[in-house]
């Protein structure tokens, strides 16, 4: 209702104003005032693009300046500027006889360093082949030592059972002798025996009594041991043997020494190994190659020019171009900026290719500005869709940023459209100016779509016409349609 309302209020204050307009109208027709000719168009139907332009350049994703680490003479040169190359590319070759050398020299201490480690492992293996020898015939003889100072001390086994056989055998023959003459005493006093035979039984067994007592010392003797002088010797054997072990076991002292000079040996070897491969680096430096694919844009040097090289950057002798993705960047106005979005689509033109146009997409917008004579703009860069490679660097593009587009909608001049919120126009029937209330659409800033409200072919008020001249009575009709021809 509210609406309702407010375009009828609208609708009121239009028809007030058209009768203005047609009283002027009729006064000028009248020779009554001076009011001067109106401006008219006609509804037609066309395409609205709305957009943000820009211009800018075409520019390479990176520029790499290539500069010698080698120093001599400049051999070769195998591009020329314009010239596509892929990385690792050689481009240039430097003469530089000090790496060359340098690689002779670390080759010779590379030879020498495994000359040495072969030695120094052969005497390793010698050590250690005599030395386990030396161990193990110090090792028999200690245990022979060893054995013969028990022997010594406690005797041997097998002496010790033949002295406890004898011991055995003599006490056997003792009790027999015993028990003989013990029978003899008893017959030669019943008188039986002589006397003769009582003396033989007791001679023989003093005799076996004796006999006894020698094996019995005998095996006690065997228990024993050897003397004293005996013992002494054996452990001053023993003491020589274990000595003589010692020492070749002190032989593993010289197979540890012998194993620190292969490791010495080796590591030398390490050091002559990357002294070659730092020596070949640099000879690998005199051959120029390509970081990066791209295109060369700028030739610094010629075949026999001198150049210095440098770890931090030498003399520089090619310019490359990263070509891929082809990009443009452009300058928008700060006022439209926000209006430009990734997901806006992007035609790109250049002066230089009349009638091509290209696509494109923004990658980035720079969060910088760039004043220059008092305008703000930011650097947007646009990544161009152009497989043939027809944009060329340093070639002036036009970018239009097209935000929203139309096809075949009505339109009519910006300034025949009335109103803020809900909009109107004037219809021009005859001498009449009738209102009308009309839904729009999109703008540009010089038409307006039309949704809702006219038809294709009708004529609208656009305002009085720019002139100081007086027409002339007979002139031509206010009214006549007046069609804007547009870009």
């Amino acid at each position: 209702m509210n609406h309702r309302n407010r375009v009828l209020g609208i609708v009121g204050i239009v028809a007030v104003v058209a009768t203005v307009i047609v009283a002027g109208l009729r006064g000028r027709f009248s020779g009554v005032s001076e009011t001067p000719p109106f401006r008219t168009a006609q509804v037609t139907r066309g395409d609205l693009l709305l957009s943000v332009s820009a211009s800018g350049t075409v520019e390479a994703e990176s520029l790499v300046e290539v500069k010698s680490r080698a120093t001599g003479q400049v051999r070769s040169v195998f591009v020329e500027e314009g010239d596509l190359v892929r990385r690792g590319q050689v481009l240039v070759e430097i003469d530089d006889p000090d790496a060359r050398a340098s690689v002779e020299d670390a080759q010779g201490a590379l030879a020498a360093a495994r000359a040495r480690l072969a030695q120094s492992e052969a005497n390793v293996a010698v050590t250690r082949s005599g030395n386990a020898t030396s161990v193990r015939q110090a090792e028999a003889s200690v245990a022979a030592a060893r054995a013969r100072l028990q022997q010594v001390q406690s005797g041997r086994p097998e002496e010790i059972a033949q002295a406890e056989e004898s011991v055995r055998q003599a006490r056997a023959s003792e009790a027999l002798a015993r028990q003989n003459l013990s029978r003899q005493e008893q017959l030669f006093n019943e008188g039986f025996v002589s006397r003769s035979n009582l003396d033989q039984a007791r001679s023989e067994h003093e005799v076996a009594a004796s006999q006894l007592k020698a094996a019995e010392s005998r095996l006690a003797q065997v228990r024993a041991g050897g003397s004293t002088q005996d013992v002494d010797i054996a452990r001053a054997q023993l003491r020589q043997a274990e000595a003589q072990l010692a020492e070749a076991r002190n032989g593993g002292l010289q197979v540890r020494l012998r194993l620190e000079e292969v490791a010495a040996a080796r590591a030398s070897l390490s050091q002559a190994t990357a002294s070659l491969r730092q020596a070949q680096d640099r000879v690998a430096e005199s051959r120029i190659t390509a970081p990066i694919d791209g295109a060369v844009v700028k030739r610094s040097v010629a075949v026999g020019q001198s150049v210095i090289g440098s770890a931090a950057g030498g003399t520089p002798v090619l310019t490359l171009a990263q070509l891929s993705p082809v990009l443009v960047k452009v300058y928008v106005d700060e006022s439209d900026i926000p209006r430009v979005t990734p997901q806006a689509q992007i035609e790109v033109t250049a002066d230089a290719l009349p009638g091509m146009i290209l696509r494109g997409r923004v990658l980035r917008v720079a969060p910088q500005p760039v004043v220059e004579q008092n305008v703000t703009q930011y650097p947007v860069t646009v990544e161009v869709n152009d497989p043939q490679r027809r944009l060329k660097l340093g070639m002036t593009v036009d970018a239009e940023f097209v935000l929203a587009r139309r096809t075949g909608v009505l339109l009519v001049p910006q300034e025949a459209v009335r109103g803020n919120e809900d909009k109107a126009v004037f219809l021009v029937e005859g001498t009449e100016l009738t209102p009308r209330v009309v839904e729009t659409g999109l703008s540009d800033g010089r038409f307006i779509e039309i949704l809702r409200g006219l038809r294709e072919g009708e004529v609208v008020y656009l305002g009085t016409a720019r002139q100081t001249t007086t027409p002339t009575p007979g002139g031509s009709n206010p009214f006549q349609p007046r069609f804007q021809q547009r870009r």
